[in-house]
């Protein structure tokens, strides 16, 4: 019963969510990725949903992950990116540097304030040049305590949430007072065509019965791609979750180039869709009280300080070697939130050409993160 109340919360909610957006100015201007993070803070800390239910929360989390990108790449135009893929690259050195200044000086900040800072160390490299499952192995490799792993944990989905809510509705504006705005180079217009230019929260029609054959055609490839990457994953225990994903962004590019799956529509928006559903789960997990009744203040405030001075000092390095606002900002969403939060933060700011350049920037984090973490961790030791 109470798993068919979650399922009902966490996929029926969104659906109501977009409704509102669609009837209501105000909603569509917060955006319904904001308004799910919202109600999402407020449920997890309310604490109404017992610990014994996170693993299936957790699991839902990555199906939803797993299944939106493919549908969000299914109308995705190579021809495009390719043109604009060479500053992503940059950024992502950019970022991975700002990542290693912000948790080694961090660490000289914190280290009197916490014992064995060196593991911490590791863990947030790890965590914010791959996410959470180079989190979940730097804990073993460092032999980091259970204890000290949730802190870390329950610190980042806090803080980590409430950031990303000033990201995806002030980060734009804030980055493009001193970075440059995003801009198609001369010529590369006539690449765009109606599946590109069209508004991210544009759920008019979604609904109509004409889409609904489309949308099953979508889904039912989203699910078999997941199912055949996931086949593949397994030949790799070291790797497994880097592999799905790449696996995952892979098919889904190849099948973009059938036009009638390019076509297919509203793809895109269901996509977005579990991206809402997504939003919604991970701020539920952000439980603050945790943090309190373990005393690990210093532990957070090393969180807070790592997130935002890698974002900044990206932003810094930015500025001198001259790169756009968007691709600064989704380069380091990739880094420091990792894959799933591409969308989001594209969908925010209203740029999907850099999506699939933020799937590889946070895909090469996932590969890159276990060595960044234990060879800076066993350094300052």
């Amino acid at each position: 019963m109470i798993y068919a109340l979650l399922l009902l919360f966490y996929f029926g909610l969104p659906w109501l969510i977009i409704l509102l957006t669609l009837k209501s100015n105000m909603a569509h201007k917060i955006g319904a990725v904001v308004i799910a993070y919202t109600i999402g803070l407020l449920v997890g800390n309310i604490g109404i949903i017992p610990e014994k239910y996170y693993s299936f929360i957790d699991f839902l989390m990555m199906f939803t992950v797993a299944v939106a990108i493919p549908l969000i790449l299914f109308s995705t135009n190579l021809k495009l990116w390719f043109k604009i893929i060479g500053k992503t690259f940059l950024s992502v050195l950019l970022g991975l540097s700002a990542v290693v200044i912000a948790v080694v000086t961090g660490f000289f900040i914190f280290k009197a304030y916490i014992n064995n800072a060196w593991q911490i160390a590791g863990l947030l490299v790890g965590l914010y040049s791959g996410g959470d499952p180079n989190l979940a192995s730097l804990k073993t490799a460092l032999n980091v305590t259970q204890e000290r792993f949730i802190i870390v944990h329950t610190s980042d989905l806090f803080f980590g949430a409430i950031f990303l809510i000033f990201i995806i509705t002030y980060g734009k504006k804030f980055f493009e007072l001193f970075l440059p705005k995003f801009k198609i180079k001369k010529g590369q217009q006539e690449d765009f065509d109606e599946n590109d230019v069209r508004e991210f929260h544009d759920f008019f029609n979604f609904f109509k019965q004409k889409n609904i054959p489309d949308l099953i055609i979508g889904f039912i490839l989203s699910l078999a791609i997941v199912g055949i990457s996931s086949l593949i994953g397994r030949l790799s225990q070291t790797f497994s979750t880097t592999l799905t994903i790449l696996s995952i962004t892979t098919l889904a590019l190849l099948a973009s180039f059938v036009h009638r799956i390019r076509n297919l529509k509203k793809t895109f928006q269901l996509g977005l869709y579990f991206i809402i559903v997504f939003s919604l789960l991970v701020a539920s997990r952000a439980y603050f009280k945790n943090i309190i009744q373990i005393k690990s203040l210093y532990i957070f405030l090393y969180v807070i300080y790592a997130v935002t001075s890698s974002v900044l000092i990206h932003s810094l390095l930015a500025k001198i070697f001259k790169l756009d606002a968007d691709t600064m900002i989704i380069s380091s969403i990739a880094l420091v939130y990792s894959v799933p939060f591409v969308p989001v933060v594209a969908t925010a700011i209203k740029n999907k050409h850099l999506i699939l350049s933020g799937i590889i920037v946070g895909l090469f984090g996932y590969v890159i993160g276990n060595y960044l973490g234990i060879m800076l961790a066993y350094f300052l030791h």
